[in-house]
C-alpha cells in the first residue's frame, strides 16, 4: 500500500502530542490574566455587585455562598453565585475574589458554570460543607435541581484515564469553571415540570417540594440518591468521555476568548488547502498503479476473497429488494470491485442474526476526477433489520437548559444483545446549534429547514429538511421551535442543509461547509462523512479523504441517495466501527491469527462489571478516530448507534439427543400470509410423526400487531386467535411503550400498558392443548399440540427456551388469513368469527420516509438569518457571524 508524505507527516504529529498539549497548557494559563482585577471600596456586598456591574453581570447579593474560609485579611477566596448578564437569564457562575473587611480588591477567573441560554437558575442554597443546590426554570415551568459537589468532580469521572487525557481534563476544568478540580455535578431532572418549586433543608437531605412533586434526596459519598419520590424523577450524576490529544488541543485554544473559532477556521482552511495542492502533485508524479489501487481498496474494507457464497449474496433478491443494485462510478475507466456491494457476513467481529440476510454490505468509489486517488468509502443498511439511534456526548451538544447527556450506547441486556455499530455524528453546537434530541430529550431545538434525521417512537426513520417557521414569523425562538417536534419524534440530529435533495446537489444553495472561515468561497478538501436515505429505503454511510462537499453530494447521487445529511468532518472526528458483543460466560472461537490492532479490537465492554465481552473492527482500516474503538465506550461527542432487530423466522429450535424429522425444529415462512418483508409468521414443529406434534408459530408483533396496537390506517387481518373474547384469568399477555418500539411480556401489567390477552398461566392448566408466550428475541410464540405427541406442552415450550406460557383454553386457537379461507397451522381449514377473536393486523409502512416532504429549498436570504439565531453560542461584539451572506449571494 503507498504512504504519501502527508501520512507520514500525521504520524510525525502524532508523535507529538506531548508537545501539543504543553502548548495548550501554556495558553491556558492566559486564562487567568484574561480575567481583569478590580478595585472598589464599599462593603462586601455591594463591592462585588458593582464588580461584577463592570463587567456586564448583575448580581444577586443574597444568591452568594463563599466556597472556602479566608486564610488572611486580603486571601482570594472562591464564591458562587447568580448573576445575569444583559439583561438576560440568570446564570450560576464562580470566581476567585480577593476581598477586604468592607471592599472588593479583585475578581479572578470568573467563570460561567451553567450557560443555559434557554433555562433561568434560581435558589442557590449551600447544603452543607461541600454541596450548593440550585433550581432551574425553563420556559413556564421548574424542570430540573442540580447538586454541586464543592470538593471538586469525583475521581469515578476520569476512571481508567491516562495521566495525560487526566491533565488534559484538568485544563478543560480551569477554562470553564476557573478551577482545576472542576465541580461535581448530578442533576435532578422532574418527569413533570412545575409551575413553581421550594427547595429546603432537611438534616443532610434536600427537599424538594411543588404542586404535584415532594421529593426527598440524600446522599452516600458522592453519590445521591431520592429516598422520596424517586418516580418522579431522574437522578444523573455527571460523566465524561475521553478527549482525543491534538482535538482537545484544537478545541481548548478556540475556546480561549481572545482566540474563537474565527482563526482556527482560517488556520485549517489553509493547512488543508496546502495538503490538497501538493497531494495532487505527489499523485501527479508518483501516482499508485490501477492494480495498486485496487488492492489498497480491498485492504482498507478487510475485503476477503470472493466465494461462492459471498457471489449469491452481492444479487438483488426480488423479494427483499436487498442488497442494492451496484452503483456506477463517476471517474472513467472502472476500478475492479468498486460500486460493487460486498455482504458483510461470516464477520467474527460483526454481530449477526440467525437465518437473516446480511445487514450490512460495503464498496468504494471514485467521485473526484481532478482527484482519482480519492475514494469514498460507503457501508448500507437495511432499515428493515436495522434500527438508528442517537446519542448525545458528555459535552457535545451542550443543551440550552443544563441538561448533560450520558455519550454511552446504553448497557441494558436488550442493547448489549443487539447493538452492532457505532459511527459519528455531526459537527459541535458552536458551529451552527443544530438541534440534537436522544432519548426523548432536547438538548437542541430544531432549526427551521435544517437537514434533520429523525427517529420515530415506533422505531421508523425519516429524513428530510425540517418544516418552516410559524406563517409570519421571522425570527428564531426556542418556544415555537420545540412546539415543532411531533409527539412520535423521540430522537433526532440536524446538521447544515441538504446535500442532496431528489436529484439536486445542494439545493439551498449553501457556500460553507465547514473547516473554513465565513464568506470564503473556496472549497475545503478534508476527511468528510454523510448519511442518507435512498430511494430503495435504504440508509448510507459514507467516509472519505480529501473530499470536498461537491465530491460528498455525487457519492450520494451514484447511491440514488434522495436526502443527503453532512455529518462531522475531520479524521479524528469521523469512523464508523463494526460489534460483536456476547456475554463474558460465552467464549469467542478462536480466530487462528492474532488481532490486527489497526483494524481490530478485542476487550470487555466498559461500564458493564465485568458482565459482556466483546470483539469489533473499523468499517474502514486507514479511519483514525480519536481513540479506538470509540463508540462503544462513553464519548464526550454525539455520535449514532445501530442495533440488530430480530427477523423472521430466526433461529432453529435447539436440537436434542433425540435424532429428528426433516425441517422438525427448523423456522420456514413459506405458505404463510405476510405484509412484505420481514415476514410477519414463521412455523415449525416438534415431533416426528404427523398427527403427534406440537406446533410452534412465531409472530412479529412489529409486521403484524394485535387489532388493540395496530397502527392508524393499518386494517388488513393476516391472522386470527379465534375465540380469543372468551379467555378470563389474572395473567396478562400485555405490550408497554419502550422510548423505541415497544415491547411485550406475560404477567401482571403495570398501569402504563396495554392487554392484549388475559388467561390463566399454563403452571396451572397443564392439560390445555394451545399456548402463547415470548420468547427470549420478543417475538409472540404460539404453540398448538396434537393429541398424539407424548411430549407436553410445557415441555415443548422448553424446548423452544420458554418457561413461562398463558394456556389458551375451550377453542381459542389461531388462525391464518390465506386467500379466502382460514386455516389453522397445520393447513386444515378453522373457521373464525371475526368479532369474537383477536386479529392480527398487517403493518404494512415502510420503515423509513422523507421527512416533511413539503418543505421546499428556499433563496438563502430566507433561511439563512432564522439559522444562523444562536439559543446558547451567542456573538461577542466584532465576531463574524458563521453563515453571514457572501457578496451578491442572494
Amino acid at each position: 500500500m503507498q504512504r504519501t508524505w502527508i501520512t507520514s507527516l500525521e504520524t510525525h504529529a502524532a508523535a507529538r502530542r506531548n508537545l501539543l498539549a504543553a502548548c495548550a497548557i501554556v495558553a491556558s494559563v492566559l486564562i487567568v490574566v484574561d480575567q481583569a482585577g478590580v478595585r472598589v471600596a464599599a462593603d462586601v456586598p455591594s463591592a462585588l455587585t458593582e464588580a461584577l456591574a463592570a463587567q456586564g453581570l448583575e448580581l444577586d447579593p443574597a444568591s452568594v455562598v463563599w466556597v472556602d474560609a479566608p486564610t488572611s485579611p486580603t486571601s482570594l477566596r472562591s464564591a458562587v453565585f447568580i448573576a445575569a448578564a444583559d439583561g438576560g437569564d440568570a446564570e450560576v457562575y464562580h470566581a476567585r475574589v480577593r476581598a477586604g473587611s468592607a471592599s472588593v480588591l479583585g475578581i479572578h477567573a470568573l467563570s460561567n458554570l451553567t450557560r443555559t441560554a434557554g433555562a433561568d437558575e434560581f435558589g442557590l442554597t449551600r447544603v452543607d460543607e461541600h454541596t450548593v443546590a440550585y433550581l432551574s426554570r425553563v420556559l413556564d415551568g421548574v424542570d430540573a435541581l442540580t447538586l454541586l459537589d464543592l470538593r471538586g468532580e469525583p475521581a469515578a469521572v476520569t476512571a481508567g484515564w491516562s495521566a495525560r487525557t487526566r491533565a488534559q481534563n484538568h485544563i478543560t476544568n480551569l477554562q470553564e469553571t476557573g478551577r482545576s478540580a472542576g465541580f461535581g455535578r448530578t442533576r435532578v431532572s422532574f418527569v413533570t415540570p412545575q409551575d413553581d418549586a421550594q427547595l429546603q433543608l432537611d438534616h443532610g437531605a434536600v427537599r424538594v417540594t411543588g404542586p404535584s412533586l415532594a421529593l426527598t434526596l440524600t446522599r452516600e459519598g458522592s453519590a445521591w440518591t431520592a429516598s422520596e419520590g424517586a418516580d418522579q424523577v431522574e437522578v444523573r450524576a455527571a460523566e465524561k468521555g475521553e478527549p482525543g490529544a491534538i482535538t482537545w488541543v484544537v478545541d481548548s485554544v478556540r475556546n480561549l476568548s481572545f482566540v474563537g473559532p474565527e482563526p482556527i477556521a482560517w488556520l485549517e482552511h489553509r493547512v488543508f488547502g496546502v495538503r490538497d495542492v501538493l497531494q495532487r502533485a505527489w499523485y501527479r508524479l508518483a501516482g499508485a498503479s490501477a492494480a495498486d489501487a485496487e488492492a489498497e481498496a480491498a485492504a482498507d474494507l478487510a475485503l476477503e476473497p470472493q466465494s461462492a457464497r459471498r457471489a449469491e449474496l452481492s444479487v438483488t433478491d426480488p423479494e427483499l429488494g436487498w442488497p442494492p443494485a451496484p452503483l456506477v462510478g463517476r471517474v472513467p475507466g472502472r476500478a475492479s470491485g468498486e460500486g460493487e456491494w460486498n455482504p458483510i457476513v461470516d464477520d467474527p467481529f460483526v454481530r449477526s442474526y440467525p437465518n437473516a440476510p446480511p445487514a450490512f454490505y460495503s464498496t468504494h468509489l471514485r467521485v473526484d476526477p481532478e482527484r482519482p486517488y480519492t475514494r469514498v468509502y460507503m457501508v448500507v443498511w437495511d432499515p428493515r433489520q436495522v434500527q438508528l439511534r442517537v446519542m448525545t456526548g458528555t459535552r457535545e451538544p451542550e443543551s440550552a437548559t443544563g441538561e448533560t447527556g450520558p455519550g454511552l450506547v446504553p448497557r441494558d441486556a436488550e442493547t448489549m444483545g443487539r447493538v452492532v455499530a457505532g459511527f459519528n455524528g455531526g459537527f459541535q453546537s458552536l458551529h451552527g446549534e443544530f438541534a440534537m434530541m436522544s432519548e426523548g430529550r432536547v438538548y437542541l431545538p430544531p432549526k427551521p429547514f435544517a437537514a434533520t434525521v429523525a427517529v420515530y417512537r415506533d422505531g421508523r426513520t425519516s429524513m428530510g429538511s425540517w418544516r418552516d417557521p410559524p406563517e409570519g414569523v421571522t425570527t428564531f425562538e426556542e418556544e415555537w421551535a420545540l412546539q415543532q417536534i411531533p409527539a412520535d419524534i423521540v430522537e433526532m440530529r440536524q446538521n447544515l442543509t441538504s446535500v442532496v435533495e431528489g436529484t439536486e446537489v445542494n439545493p439551498w444553495r449553501r457556500w460553507w461547509w465547514g473547516a473554513a472561515p465565513s464568506n470564503d468561497g473556496q472549497q475545503v478538501f478534508i476527511h468528510r462523512s454523510g448519511m442518507c436515505l435512498t430511494s430503495e429505503g435504504f440508509m448510507v454511510y459514507f467516509w472519505g479523504k480529501a473530499m470536498s462537499s461537491e465530491a460528498l453530494a455525487d457519492a450520494m447521487l451514484a447511491a440514488r441517495c434522495v436526502r443527503g445529511l453532512h455529518l462531522d468532518m475531520n479524521d479524528r472526528h469521523t469512523a464508523f466501527e463494526l460489534y460483536n458483543v456476547l456475554p463474558s460466560s460465552e467464549p469467542f472461537p478462536e480466530l487462528g491469527r492474532p488481532i490486527a490492532r489497526e483494524l481490530e479490537f478485542e476487550m470487555g465492554v466498559p461500564d458493564t462489571r465485568g458482565a459482556y465481552h466483546m470483539r469489533g473492527r473499523k468499517l474502514v482500516r486507514s479511519m483514525t478516530p480519536m481513540r479506538f474503538p470509540r463508540y462503544i465506550q462513553r464519548d464526550p461527542r454525539d455520535f449514532f448507534y445501530l442495533t440488530l432487530r430480530p427477523t423472521l423466522p430466526g433461529p432453529d429450535v435447539p436440537a436434542g439427543a433425540t435424532p429428528r424429522a426433516e425441517g422438525e425444529g427448523t423456522f420456514e415462512t413459506t405458505g404463510l400470509p405476510h405484509a412484505g418483508w420481514p415476514h410477519a409468521f414463521a412455523r415449525t414443529y416438534l415431533g416426528r410423526e404427523p398427527g403427534s406434534r406440537t406446533w410452534l408459530v412465531r409472530i412479529d408483533p412489529r409486521r403484524a400487531p394485535p387489532r388493540p396496537l395496530a397502527p392508524e390506517g393499518q386494517t388488513r387481518p393476516l391472522a386470527y386467535l379465534v375465540d380469543a373474547a372468551a379467555q378470563r384469568g389474572p395473567l396478562a399477555l400485555y405490550a408497554t411503550q419502550a422510548m423505541v418500539g415497544r415491547r411485550y411480556a406475560l404477567g401482571a401489567p403495570p398501569a402504563d400498558a396495554t392487554v392484549v390477552l388475559r388467561g390463566r398461566s399454563l403452571v396451572d392448566v397443564p392439560a390445555a392443548e394451545a399456548a402463547i408466550a415470548v420468547d427470549a428475541d420478543g417475538f409472540l410464540l404460539y404453540a398448538e399440540r396434537q393429541a398424539g405427541d407424548t411430549q407436553t406442552l410445557r415441555e415443548r415450550l422448553a424446548e423452544a427456551g420458554v418457561s413461562d406460557a398463558m394456556a389458551l383454553e375451550g377453542t381459542v386457537r389461531l388462525a391464518f388469513v390465506v386467500g379466502s379461507q382460514t386455516v389453522a397451522p397445520d393447513a386444515y381449514e378453522r373457521p373464525v368469527a371475526p368479532d369474537q377473536a383477536l386479529a392480527f393486523i398487517a403493518d404494512e409502512r415502510p420503515e423509513t420516509e422523507v421527512l416533511f416532504p413539503d418543505t421546499r429549498p428556499r433563496p438563502y436570504m430566507e433561511w439563512g438569518r432564522i439559522q444562523d439565531t444562536r439559543v446558547r453560542y451567542r456573538y461577542e461584539a466584532g465576531r463574524t457571524r458563521r453563515f453571514s451572506r457572501t457578496p451578491g449571494e442572494q
